[in-house]
This record gives C-alpha cells, structure tokens and sequence, in this order.
C-alpha cells in the first residue's frame, strides 16, 4: 500500500472511531467521569492497535482480524454507560454496521473509479458521517430511545437485528468480493434492515402516543365528571337557598340572634367548596391540570397558576399534556420529600410571548439532586420514569423551543418555549 494511501487510510480508522463514539453518545448516557471515559476508550484503542498486530499474522486476514478485536470496543462500551447488555450491544452494533456500510460503500466506489484503494472517498465519507451527527441526533434519537425503552422491558429479540446486520456486512468484507452484482444486494438488504428499524421505532411511537391519548381521554372524562357533579350541587343549593333565607328570616324576626347564627354556621360547614376551577381556557390541558391540583390538595402542596393557554394553539394536545404532566409529576415527587411540609408549593406560569408559549414550573425541593457526569438528572421514581425530562426536551426542540433546568438550595425551576405555527393573541 502506498505511503499516502495508508496516511489518508489510517485517518480514516481514526475518524471512524471518532464518529461511531458519539453516534454511541447520541443514544445512550454515561455514568462515569469524564477522565474514566477518556482513559476506557483511549486504553482501549491502544489494545485494538496491539492486538491487531498479533491477530492479523494469525488469521491471514486483515478484514476478518480488525473485525474481532474491534470487538473488544465492547468493554469500555460496557463500563462507560448506563442501560441493559441488550440495548448496549443494540446501540454498539447498530452504530458499527451503519459505519461499516458507509465504509464499504466509499470502498467500492474507490474501487470502481481507481481500480485501487486510494483511500480520500474513504475518508469523505467518514467526515460526512461525522458532521452528520447533529441530524442523526435531532431526527433518529427519539425514535432509537424508543426502541431502547422497549428493549429495557425484556424485549431482547430487538438486538438480533444489528448484530446479524454486523455479521452480514463483516462476511462481505471479508470475501473483496466488489463486484456491482454482490454489491447492490448488499447495500439494499442493509437498507431493508434500517428500514426495518424504522418501522420498528414508528409503530413503537405509535402505540406510545395511542396510551398517552387514552390516558388523557381518561382524564377528560373525570374532570367533565367532576365538573358535572359540580354543576347539580350547585344547582341544588340554589334550589335549596330560598327554603334557608326563610329560615333565617324566621330567626331574625323572632330576634333570635343565637339560633340564627348556629344555623348560619350549620350551613356554612355544609356549603360544599370543592367546585372544579377552569384552569386554563385548552380543554385538554385544563382536565390533565386539574388532576394535578388534586393531586397536589391531596399531598398538602400549595398549588398556584396564572395561566393563559388558548385552545386552538396549532401545538398537539398530546404534546403539550406530556410536556406539563412530566412537569408537574417531577414537580409533585419533589415537592413530597421537601423537609419542611409548609414550604411544599408549586408555581405554573404559561403565557404567550413574542410566537411562543413559555412554560415556567417552579417547585420546592429538598436540595439533593442527583447528576449524572454529563449533567443530566437521573430520576429517583424507577425504571421508565428517567426520560420524563428527556421527553421534554426532545417536545421542546421538535418545535424549535428550548427546555431550561435551574435550581437553588430549595428552589427546583424548569423554563420551556415552544414556538407557535400560527399567530395567537397574547
């Protein structure tokens, strides 16, 4: 091989480590200090780099011997983030046959244009793979989480799929076969397996959004309910107040003051004020807020709004419910462990501003929080209930808003903006 061809190529394996480390990064959270991810995936590297000396003399196969100890990637991989073996070895295989495939693809193109490794398509298209990243992050992390969450709930036979997509493309390298007959089948089986993901992600997010719905249809129903059982009771005391002010009158004009204040008092105890407010002029909001104020009455955590929520705001119900329900569950788990019962509050803000809807959830806490390395906040209400923030996030930019954490000794803040589609008035 030539000494520019293997400069341009040993360039390459390093670019391709690069990227495959942060499209790992782009799916799954570390647990660990910077300094050990540093050290597990540069110690690993120079084990790679040793071993393939040793292995490649053996095998007589340079393809089939970077393949294998490539494998041993798998330890620091292991130790440096969180998640199941199953969903680590679906994200570790998926990431290394995406990059594999983009590999033997630019090979072969070298190949048919030169006749020869040259190794500069090669390294295009390890760059491109790597400036791709921010998009792979924006438009596939939702959907790869997704898969993971299923994963996570002892569905195992998902991580089949990328490690027989390894398999596949690892034989292919193997054989130099790059004849424009092999090649095209395998580029479109490749592609029918990441289609497959897809598929996979889609009826996932499918049936995610089809229990969100039902859990908010559920909610609807209560609060129209409770609304209704409102609406007679007050009836009733209408009907009720005349024979009372007869009553009362009676007192009066018998100038008994006494008897006319115990029943004064009767009554008042009797009066029911546990009416359903309208919270928020969003059907769908309001009945999904109006749960959360009776959770908090329930758990003695003072509950203030001051909300302006329209009800057509071109942003999805269901959206919008998971935004303030992840919200204001954090908010109530928080407010729960807070030392001191009289400090327990939680403050909803929302109104429109400059195109936006702002969200502003502020809550008490009891000032420990617990922080992954990176900075993200791990939740304490057990499995699945650690990408409620995420979620969040991901609703935030996926309307081109942000999602803000901020905190205090006491104080637990969370600002969200989501951009509106349409003009609303403020």
């Amino acid at each position: 091989m030539q000494e520019s061809v293997l400069i341009l190529f040993t360039i390459s394996r390093f670019v391709f480590l690069i990227a495959n480390i942060l499209l790992d990064y782009s799916f799954l959270t570390s647990s660990r200090p910077l300094w050990f991810q540093i050290s597990a995936f540069t110690g690993a590297y120079a084990a790679v780099y040793f071993l393939r000396g040793i292995v490649t003399p053996i095998i007589g196969e340079p393809f089939l011997a970077a393949y294998i100890v490539s494998l041993t990637f798998l330890v620091p991989f292991a130790l440096v983030f969180n998640g199941s073996w199953h969903a680590k070895l679906f994200v570790f295989f998926m990431v290394y046959s995406l990059s594999q495939l983009n590999f033997l693809v630019c090979l072969f193109i070298e190949l048919l244009l030169f006749k020869q490794m040259v190794g500069g398509i090669i390294l295009t298209g390890q760059l491109l793979e790597l400036i791709s990243i921010p998009l792979v992050r924006k438009h596939l992390t939702p959907h790869v989480k997704n898969i993971l969450t299923v994963i996570d709930q002892h569905n195992p036979s998902f991580t089949l799929f990328p490690i027989l997509s390894f398999i596949f493309l690892a034989y292919y390298g193997v054989q130099r076969v790059y004849l424009l007959s092999t090649f095209i089948p395998l580029v479109f089986c490749t592609l029918l397996i990441a289609f497959t993901y897809y598929l996979i992600a889609l009826s996932i997010d499918q049936t995610k959004r089809q229990q969100q719905l039902e859990n908010q249809l559920a909610l609807q129903r209560d609060h129209y309910r409770n609304l209704n059982e409102s609406i007679n009771a007050a009836n009733t005391a209408r009907h009720d107040l005349r024979h009372h002010l007869v009553t009362i009158m009676e007192f009066v004009g018998k100038k008994d003051a006494a008897a006319a204040q115990d029943y004064l008092t009767r009554l008042s105890d009797a009066y029911d004020d546990s009416a359903i407010p309208i919270l928020c002029r969003n059907q769908a909001a309001d009945a999904l807020l109006c749960h959360y104020q009776k959770l908090a009455r329930q758990q003695d955590i003072n509950f203030v709004t001051q909300l302006h929520i329209p009800d057509d705001l071109g942003i999805d119900d269901l959206d919008l419910c998971i935004i303030l329900g992840n919200c204001l569950e954090n908010a109530i788990v928080a407010c729960k462990k807070a030392r001191v019962a009289t400090t327990r509050a939680i403050r909803l803000n929302a109104n429109i501003n400059k195109g936006y809807l702002v969200i502003n959830v502020e809550n008490s806490f009891d000032g420990q929080i617990n922080q992954r390395s990176d900075g993200t906040l791990v939740s304490e209400k057990g499995v699945g209930h650690g990408i409620g923030l995420s979620s969040v996030k991901s609703l935030a930019g996926k309307y081109q808003g942000h999602c803000a954490v901020s905190m205090d000794q006491q104080l637990f803040s969370v600002a969200i903006s989501l951009k509106l589609p349409k003009p609303v008035a403020a």
